[in-house]
């Protein structure tokens, strides 16, 4: 059974993800994931900082934890024959694997960091006459070989152009409005 909490707060942003599972014909364990953030929303090139938890409540090691960074576009359009159709592509943009071994009834946390791309399309909302919606998502899987399972757990990230002010979560006065071309030096 595959159970995930979502907590989504200003700060920090918390996800969980729990799993009970089965090994060894008979015994059986839990293993908890979080995932904490101070914020969800960057700007291409910034860092991502995250640490992940993982309480492995089984008699196993956990060898093998990814964490990867996803975006998904959806494509909206019409047939020749006038029907509404969409598309969904998926592709792994960043990627790194855990290479610390956890042990058995134990809590291990980990730290890490993506450096986003610095060219990215800033997510968006569908919104009619919108051809194309960008999300993207952090993904921690915690691979579980005796178990014939994994546990997995998301956390939505946001692309912003403008830079956003942590204290007031607005954007710096200066991005509010763009300097028309009579008002440059």
């Amino acid at each position: 059974m595959d159970q995930t909490l979502q907590t989504l707060q200003p700060n920090p942003l918390v996800v969980e993800a729990e799993k009970k599972v089965f090994y060894d014909c008979c015994r059986r364990g839990t293993v908890c994931l979080q995932i904490w953030m101070e914020k969800n929303t960057f700007t291409p090139g910034e860092k991502v900082i995250f640490t992940t938890e993982i309480n492995n409540q089984t008699s196993k090691c956990i060898k093998t934890v990814i964490f990867a960074l996803y975006a998904h576009v959806q494509h909206e359009g019409f047939t020749p024959g006038a029907e509404r159709r969409s598309r969904l592509d998926s592709s792994e943009l960043l990627r790194q694997e855990a290479g610390t071994p956890m042990s058995c009834f134990n809590t291990t946390k980990i730290v890490s960091t993506f450096q986003l791309p610095p060219l990215l399309p800033v997510s968006g909302g569908t919104q009619d006459g919108d051809i194309m919606h960008t999300r993207y998502e952090l993904a921690v899987t915690v691979h579980l070989p005796w178990s014939l399972a994994s546990l997995k757990a998301k956390v939505p990230i946001i692309i912003t152009s403008a830079s956003v002010d942590s204290d007031s979560g607005q954007l710096p006065e200066d991005e509010l409005s763009p300097v028309s071309p009579d008002h440059q030096n």
